[in-house]
């Protein structure tokens, strides 16, 4: 704990007047008395003076004192407890993820695409805690769960929430979810925006085209890192009703979802394996840190209201003196 300081010390220019009207009073006294006419014969007989007279002088003192307190208080006076972190805005995520029917797929033993996928991104999201997360499921449509929120153990929720029946449209609309994603990110001047694409498949649904929402993201000076879910090796999935098992080899198409990277200036990466995966998604947190600027602002603890009470019971008490005290009778 330091000492007093004072958080508005402009007001102190306000005792260059002040000290301007004390000299100014002191010069008018001792003037009046070097003019005024002794005469010995009188001053011989004259009775030493009351208290009363002889105090009166002093009033303008306590008027005086009570404009210095006041000045002092309207400086802020008080003292620092400590220092503090401000943390400033660091950077908008949306994540995309895809919950088709393919996502069923259990190549990532004993757990399915869908169900590692939303695992690590759990823990993506611990990782990014000064980040604002928003949160797009998409299947045949795109469905927004979460707008960008610092509110991050909501989206945690919400993505528990994710499942294979989120959005009944069946296929798969990788550019209306990069579309719906980048319109609900708003444009801050030097704020990073990112979106997270996870995958496994091939666009087939929307009225968007991947590269149309990949250029449109580009403009917007949004990065998309995309990762492409699943093994190589054939594997069958949850069709239609998801009550049947069809064994049909999920397509994916590497090559559009490169291209989305490459064209938004982000990464694409492919996760073979739930550790894989993990190791994709260190990788994006790494690239994509967060520019927070860190200021010192020190924890004040107010101190004006004693100066504040000191100065009034010296106005006062001038008051009550020259009221009752020092009254003048006509």
């Amino acid at each position: 704990m330091s000492g007093l300081e004072f958080r508005e010390p402009l007001w102190f220019l306000l005792l260059i007047p002040w000290a301007g009207t004390i000299a100014w009073y002191l010069f008018a006294r001792v003037r009046e008395r070097e003019t005024s006419i002794s005469v010995p014969s009188i001053d011989a007989y004259e009775k030493a003076p009351s208290l009363r007279a002889a105090t009166y002088d002093y009033l303008p003192l306590l008027r005086a004192v009570s404009t210095l307190l006041l000045v002092i208080a309207l400086a802020g006076p008080g003292k620092s407890l400590g220092f503090t972190s401000v943390l400033h805005p660091g950077i908008d995520i949306f994540v995309a993820l895809d919950v088709s029917d393919s996502m069923g797929s259990e190549d990532f033993e004993p757990k399915n695409r869908l169900q590692v996928a939303k695992n690590v991104l759990r823990d993506f999201i611990t990782l990014r805690v000064h980040d604002r997360i928003g949160l797009v499921v998409f299947s045949g449509e795109a469905c927004l769960m979460s707008p960008l929120t610092l509110e991050h153990e909501t989206i945690a929720e919400t993505l528990d929430e994710a499942d294979l029946d989120t959005v009944r449209e069946e296929g798969t609309a990788i550019g209306e979810a990069l579309a719906l994603a980048a319109s609900r990110m708003p444009e801050e001047k030097g704020r990073t925006r990112i979106v997270l694409l996870l995958t496994d498949g091939v666009n087939n649904r929307g009225s968007v085209e991947p590269e149309t929402a990949a250029r449109m993201c580009a403009r917007m000076g949004i990065k998309v890192y995309t990762v492409g879910i699943g093994s190589d090796e054939p594997r069958t999935a949850w069709q239609g009703l998801r009550s049947l098992f069809k064994g049909r080899h999920q397509e994916f198409d590497e090559a559009t979802v490169k291209e989305i990277a490459a064209i938004t200036g982000g990464k694409y990466f492919r996760a073979s394996s739930a550790g894989v995966l993990w190791e994709n998604v260190k990788d994006i947190d790494a690239l994509e840190k967060s520019t927070v600027r860190k200021n010192e602002y020190m924890e004040f603890r107010d101190g004006f209201m004693p100066w504040l009470a000191v100065a009034a019971l010296f106005f006062l008490a001038e008051i009550i003196l020259r009221a009752a005290v020092y009254r003048k009778v006509p």
